[in-house]
């Protein structure tokens, strides 16, 4: 049986509380008349919660299990055991390997498509083996709106979402997961290391290691969520735009991150001026960029005037005198120079260089 819950909300919020009380019965109903069930589980927040949750209504008879593969950040794997053994729950590591499918490595935007049916057919073979009848995944509520291709697989092979179905939220499974003291409660959404290419972009084993580790590297300066969107020799850098002033504000930073990322293979770095958004990669899939609509006024206070400015693919790249940079600090300029260069209908991101020291 999953416990009470004691600590999810302050004892004001009673209607949130009561709400997720709700949610958390209606989970407990369904996962009581399952039996046996697999757990696709990657040591997230949302695979873990929902790890957790099942162990506490079916115990041994829920098992879950990590699928380790090329585009499995290095040390997840680990996270995710240590978090199984904390509660005691089986599990299983299978190994895949998407990227010997090109429907998979060609990166079409249907991509996690591929990933999830590799991981399912995964699954389908040991719930067949171990006599389990359901395979469940971790989508919450609040995914059923963005673009995630992955759940026609899930379609397709059966595979339920207890957490959609319980109509629980990011925010829910967060203070389940705190509540129940699950360590990564609060650790910043992730995604697959594939996810970092731009759609068309081949996926390459050598590719993810460069991500990979150039995103080592930029959390070792102490930036917490973030992305870097392999733009073939092109590192774009997604930061917290609360964090995106201790980049601004430090010459010597930019210039020791873009020598690192230069030592793995970059040719050219840049800072994403609009900062970090999941799904940024979706932002091609519109017609227009996502940029403010109508006329921008020119900033009245000063007017960022770049050295250099280039094109390259989808990217304004743009180069400004260190005072400009420091400038950017300011959040409402920055937006308003972002709007200022997105003007052309093919220009999605925009990009400050980075540049090494001399």
């Amino acid at each position: 049986m999953i416990d009470a819950m004691t600590t999810v909300s302050s004892p004001t919020d009673t209607a949130t509380t009561t709400a997720l009380q709700s949610k958390l019965r209606s989970l407990e109903i369904a996962l009581t008349s399952m039996g046996r069930v697999l757990v696709a589980y990657s040591g997230g927040v949302d695979s873990a919660m929902l790890a957790v949750a099942v162990h506490r209504v079916l115990g041994d008879d829920a098992i879950a299990v990590t699928a380790d593969s090329e585009s499995y950040a290095r040390g997840e794997l680990e996270t995710a055991t240590a978090i199984v053994q904390q509660f005691g729950i089986p599990h299983r590591v299978v190994h895949t390997r998407e990227l010997d499918n090109p429907d998979y490595s060609s990166n079409p935007v249907n991509r996690c498509y591929f990933c999830k049916h590799e991981l399912f057919t995964h699954l389908r073979e040991i719930a067949v083996e171990e006599g389990v009848e359901y395979l469940l995944y971790g989508q919450n509520a609040d995914d059923m709106g963005d673009f995630r291709p992955g759940a026609q697989a899930a379609s397709e092979f059966g595979v339920r979402a207890p957490l959609q179905e319980a109509a629980m939220t990011k925010a829910d499974v967060r203070a389940l997961a705190r509540s129940w003291d699950i360590p990564v409660w609060d650790r910043p959404a992730t995604a697959c290391l594939s996810s970092r290419f731009p759609y068309g972009t081949p996926v390459t084993a050598r590719g993810l290691r460069m991500i990979d580790d150039a995103e080592r590297m930029l959390r070792a300066h102490g930036f917490t969520q973030l992305r870097i969107r392999h733009h073939d020799d092109i590192a774009r850098i997604e930061l917290l735009p609360e964090q995106m002033a201790s980049m601004l504000s430090d010459a010597p930073l930019q210039a020791a991150v873009a020598a690192e990322l230069a030592g793995l293979g970059y040719v050219m770095t840049v800072l994403d001026l609009r900062g970090f958004r999941s799904g940024s990669m979706n932002e091609v899939l519109t017609i227009d960029p996502p940029s403010v609509t109508g006329t921008v006024d020119a900033d009245r206070r000063h007017h960022l005037n770049p050295l250099v400015t280039t094109r390259h693919g989808q990217i304004l790249v743009v180069e400004l005198a260190d005072a400009d940079v420091s400038d950017l600090i300011d959040q409402e300029l920055r937006a308003r120079f972002v709007q200022q260069s997105t003007t052309a209908p093919d220009v999605h991101y925009v990009g400050l260089r980075l540049t090494q020291a001399d």
